[in-house]
């Protein structure tokens, strides 16, 4: 008799334990679309594109930097990946992040004088 009442004991710990454990993987996206890695987009030159031009074109930035003679529009697109396992005694998390950048430079009449895209990119999403 203790030894069936043992075992339920050890089959209900097991059971316990194996719920108390979990694994989680999760991706996440934010920010702006990258539409300026969309290679149909007309290319911006420098002293010719403006503001405008580029807004049209990507639309809102995701910050606007004024600075004393320049305004800088900054675009972001970053995916993350996160993996996660949890154990009663150990847990790990990795997780990681992917940013696509490009930033414009204008000069004090909104005409682009400089411009720069991240080497760290992924495809455009439609």
């Amino acid at each position: 008799m203790k030894s069936n009442y043992r075992s339920a004991i050890v089959a209900v710990l097991g059971i316990c334990l194996c719920t108390l454990t979990g694994c989680l993987s999760k991706r996440g996206e934010m920010g702006v679309r990258n539409y300026w890695r969309d290679s149909s987009l007309a290319t911006f030159e420098k002293g010719r594109s403006t503001q405008s031009d580029v807004m049209r074109a990507l639309g809102p930035p995701s910050q606007v930097i004024a600075l004393h003679d320049q305004t800088l529009f900054y675009y972001l697109r970053e995916q993350s990946r996160t993996k996660s396992m949890f154990l009663i005694l150990y847990n790990q998390t990795r997780q990681q992040i992917t940013y696509d950048r490009a930033i414009f430079f204008f000069n004090k009449d909104s005409v682009l004088t400089d411009l720069a895209y991240s080497k760290e990119m992924f495809p455009l999403e439609k």
